[in-house]
């Protein structure tokens, strides 16, 4: 799909994407840790509040200590106390508990005896004389040690913040006075409204949860699970929603004047604003990463716009080689990939304009080459059809020496009969021998001609293999020119297929020439063997006449020995039978001689018209590939004319 694109759109796109990618994983991870710093703030917050209450409570039960000691210190009361006189006491100090129960909340105010009998109660004057040695250990732990002690603990009147202080009289100890403040539903009803949170207090008793006191309701906030493992002394968060309000919950264990584990105190505050701060701080991150996102993409479209300009310059100089014309150069500023792309650009126009011109060159080169071939082979087709003649010409004087030497032969056989009977006769075969000699001679001189016309043609031969050496030479050189035209096509990419098209062609065309070279070589060699042969048939021709004449003259002596003496004719017409009769074989021989050089003049001249048609092939061949360059422009004239000029087709031509 992003091929299909422009290039600054998959820009666009990628740096879109990855402005968004950065922006929601830092978000993402900003908003976690925040997230993470508000759940770390209302831990702070609960742990504080819980602090807090536990301060209360201290604040409280060391009150509540401090009136026990302010009370036990007062001599008029040890005095009575040791006098066992409580009516006295619960009068006296009445008045002043019924004060502090009012306005500072105080609920108990005792006094107890070893070990924690009850003597008097202002809260309950009633009531006294009660053991509570088993379950107000704080009251047994105070009479027993002769220390103050203070801390949360449950009595007859249910679980109070209590602080004690051992009595003595002349120091003697009487027993311990105790205060008890107000540690019920309005001191967390207290605590709420100083602090503006929930607040409970859960006690734990044989694994049961009961709740003490609550300000949110019967029940915890959290599930007794929980409630147990905070007790167990692992503090436990939470985050719950009472009435449609969002609330962090957090609890603590507590533990009496002891320290032995009491229940829970139960925190919850409502966490609203730390909702509002999250969200505000979410919505800041959406606004932000879309300002950034924004910011960042018009910043990727004018760094995009500014590479697809300069990208569009590169393709520009590219399409303009592809198109032909390398003579403006290629140039782009700065220093930057495309910069350098432009630079290899430019060097590949340089070296592909110096590679057309070379090839322009050698094409023109190869032009002049094929046309002199051409003549050349012309040439020799003329002296080979003028050769073809001559030997056609022989061959007939020959057919007819051979005739002549066989009506010879029978004339001969005549004479031996005749030969005593007649020297008119033999004046007759003198006159016949001597014309005879003649035609000899003449045959002679005609097969020495012959002889040099052959020897002449094999060196025509020989300068036709050198040609033909030329024309591989050049059909090499131009296969290496078309191998490395073709190895810079293929390293300009899509710039070079047209070329790397026309230096296939040209390759083709060399091997075509190759080919039709080494075919002619071949029937060039086999004429030379033919014409060797020839010269050997010749020399025996030669050698066959020489003899004729030689019998010839023989015989003219014979014939004139014959006039003078008829006894010798016999014998002598039987030797010129006997040499006629080589003369028509050595004639015979000639004939087929100048048959075989007539086959094979015949082969040369095919061959040479072969020659002369590969040389035309090389003529158009190289006339297609002057057009073919001639569609580059390699300086500024060219491109001048170029554009005036209308466009050349070019036709692959097809080797003869």
């Amino acid at each position: 799909m992003f091929t299909n694109l422009r290039l600054w759109v998959n820009y666009m796109i990628g740096a879109g994407a990855a402005i968004l990618l950065a922006v929601s994983v830092l978000s993402y991870f900003n908003l976690r840790a925040l997230d993470a710093l508000t759940l770390e703030a209302e831990h702070t917050e609960l742990r504080q509040h819980v602090a807090a209450m536990r301060l209360d409570v201290a604040a409280e039960t060391r009150l509540a200590e401090a009136l026990s000691a302010l009370v036990a210190t007062i001599p008029e009361v040890q005095q009575r106390f040791a006098a066992g006189d409580r009516d006295w006491l619960r009068t006296q100090l009445l008045p002043p508990y019924a004060k502090l129960s009012q306005e500072y909340g105080t609920v108990q105010f005792q006094f107890h005896t070893p070990p924690a009998t009850s003597f008097l109660r202002l809260h309950q004057p009633e009531k006294f004389g009660d053991d509570l040695a088993s379950f107000r250990h704080s009251v047994v732990d105070t009479n027993t040690r002769l220390q103050p002690n203070r801390g949360l603990e449950s009595g007859v009147a249910g679980l109070g913040a209590r602080g004690m202080v051992p009595v003595f009289n002349q120091e003697q100890h009487l027993g311990s006075v105790e205060f008890g403040l107000n540690f019920g539903p309005a001191f967390f009803e207290a605590f709420k409204q100083r602090h503006s949170v929930e607040a409970a207090l859960h006690l734990i008793r044989d694994g049961r949860i009961a709740t003490f006191a609550s300000t949110a309701g019967e029940r915890p906030l959290l599930d007794d699970a929980v409630i147990l493992t905070a007790a167990a002394g692992t503090p436990q968060y939470a985050q719950r929603e009472l009435g449609g309000r969002p609330l962090a919950v957090y609890v603590e264990a507590i533990q009496d004047y002891a320290g032995q584990p009491l229940g829970v105190i139960e925190v919850a505050m409502d966490r609203t604003h730390y909702t509002l701060i999250w969200q505000l701080a979410l919505q800041q991150a959406i606004w932000i990463g879309a300002l950034v996102l924004l910011s960042g993409l018009l910043l990727a479209l004018f760094s995009a716009r500014v590479l697809a300009r300069r990208i569009q310059q590169v393709t520009e100089s590219v399409n303009r080689v592809a198109a032909g014309n390398l003579a403006r150069e290629i140039t782009l500023n700065g220093r930057d990939e495309l910069a350098e792309l432009a630079e290899a650009t430019e060097r590949m126009r340089r070296h592909l304009r110096d590679l057309v011109a070379e090839v322009e060159h050698n094409a023109q080169s190869v032009h002049e080459a094929a046309r002199q071939i051409a003549q050349a082979v012309d040439s020799q087709a003329a002296t080979s059809s003028e050769m073809s003649s001559s030997v056609a010409e022989i061959t007939s004087t020959m057919e007819e020496l051979s005739s002549s030497s066989a009506q010879i032969a029978e004339y001969s056989g005549s004479v031996v009969e005749i030969a005593h009977r007649t020297y008119d006769g033999s004046r007759q075969g003198e006159e016949s021998m001597r014309h005879l000699v003649d035609k000899m001679e003449e045959i002679r001189h005609d097969n020495q001609i012959s002889l040099r016309e052959i020897v002449d043609l094999g060196g025509k031969s020989k300068e036709i293999t050198r040609i033909m050496e030329i024309i591989d030479t050049v059909a090499d050189q131009t296969k290496l020119i078309a191998f490395n035209a073709a190895l810079e096509a293929s390293s300009a990419g899509e710039a070079g297929k047209r070329f790397g098209v026309v230096a296939a062609e040209i390759r083709r065309l060399a091997d075509s020439v190759s080919e039709s070279t080494a075919e002619i070589a071949h029937k060039i060699g086999e004429i030379q063997e033919t014409i060797g042969r020839l010269v050997i048939t010749s020399e025996k021709g030669s050698v066959g006449i020489e003899q004729g004449l030689d019998a010839s003259a023989h015989t003219a002596d014979f014939l004139h020995e014959l006039v003078q003496t008829a006894s010798e004719t016999t014998s002598s017409a039987q030797q010129i039978s006997l040499s006629t009769q080589q003369q028509r074989t050595a004639s015979n021989q000639v004939v087929v001689a100048l048959k075989e050089i007539v086959t094979a003049s015949a082969d040369t001249a095919d061959s040479v018209r072969r020659i002369s048609l590969v040389a035309q092939s090389m003529i158009q061949l190289s006339t297609t590939l002057n057009s073919q360059v001639e569609r580059f422009v390699l300086d500024e004239t060219t491109e001048a004319a170029s554009r005036h000029a209308p466009p050349n087709p070019v036709t692959p031509s097809t080797p003869a």
